[in-house]
């Protein structure tokens, strides 16, 4: 297999020689929609009733549309190298989106099955929730109290990495070998044997993603609030912040979208999946 540095070129390569063809859906799915909804997250704070459920909908709706346009650029970026076709991933997306649907479904009620343990020992260990949600800051000898909770959930944290690093190509793996919750351990076989490196992407990518998302927010967000009045929950500062950020993800989530699908290539083969996974 190819080392990590030579798939990242190979990505770096897709995107340049793809940009035309990817950026609609990028614009779209990754930037504009989220966007948007980011731009309400005031609006949000302080919605209730049935202006929160609209905007509890709205979250849901831009969650569909961003996973449509991850599984699209995957499933692009996944064909085999020189001969990825525009017209083929938007095939994949459009008939492979419930599946994937149902495979992220599964993997979110597992994350929550694994959390039981966790919130039950939180439960049980007498710490006062209530005084924290009324504003009162927690003493040391009450945080101490969630010890066996937070150990709990920092062993979950490192395991969660693992098996996100396990997992990276399960869209490409949905997409192309036509696979639903069976592509689960499908991704657990293609990433046998490089584990560690893909840890470490993953902890590189989120480093990298915090500190490039983190100034996009407060800069942009901060300077326009310095010359524009509060408007509330729909303030320029939260809304510049807002687009700011969804700018940043996109760009992001282009490259990462592009190194796993040129990853999955690198496993399975330059064969035609038409063939081979039918």
């Amino acid at each position: 297999m190819a080392k990590i540095g030579t798939i990242w070129d190979r990505a770096v390569d897709f995107v340049r020689d793809h940009a035309g063809e990817l950026m609609p859906v990028l614009l779209v799915t990754q930037f504009a929609v989220p966007a948007l909804s980011g731009s309400l997250n005031g609006v949000r704070a302080d919605a209730t009733g049935g202006m929160a459920a609209l905007l509890g909908v709205l979250s849901l709706v831009t969650a569909a549309v961003s996973l449509w346009g991850a599984l699209y650029l995957v499933a692009f970026s996944a064909q085999p190298n020189g001969q990825e076709q525009h017209r083929v991933a938007l095939s994949l997306a459009r008939t492979r989106f419930l599946p994937m649907i149902g495979v992220s479904i599964v993997l979110m009620a597992i994350l929550a099955v694994l959390a039981i343990p966790g919130v039950v020992l939180a439960v049980a260990s007498g710490f006062d929730f209530t005084s924290v949600m009324n504003g009162v800051p927690p003493q040391p000898s009450e945080i101490g109290k969630l010890g066996f909770a937070l150990l709990y959930f920092f062993v979950l944290a490192l395991f969660l990495l693992w098996v996100s690093a396990r997992l990276l190509p399960i869209n490409a793996v949905v997409a192309h070998e036509r696979r639903g919750v069976g592509a689960i351990g499908r991704a657990f076989a293609v990433t046998r044997g490089m584990t560690f490196k893909l840890i470490g992407v993953l902890i590189l990518y989120g480093i990298v993603a915090g500190v490039a998302v983190s100034a996009a927010q407060f800069v942009v967000g901060g300077l326009i609030g310095l010359f524009t009045a509060n408007g509330g929950g729909l303030s320029p500062a939260i809304i510049a912040g807002a687009f700011a950020v969804a700018a940043v993800s996109a760009a992001l989530a282009l490259y990462q979208s592009a190194f796993v699908g040129k990853l999955y290539r690198e496993v399975v083969g330059q064969q035609d999946d038409a063939a081979v996974f039918a």
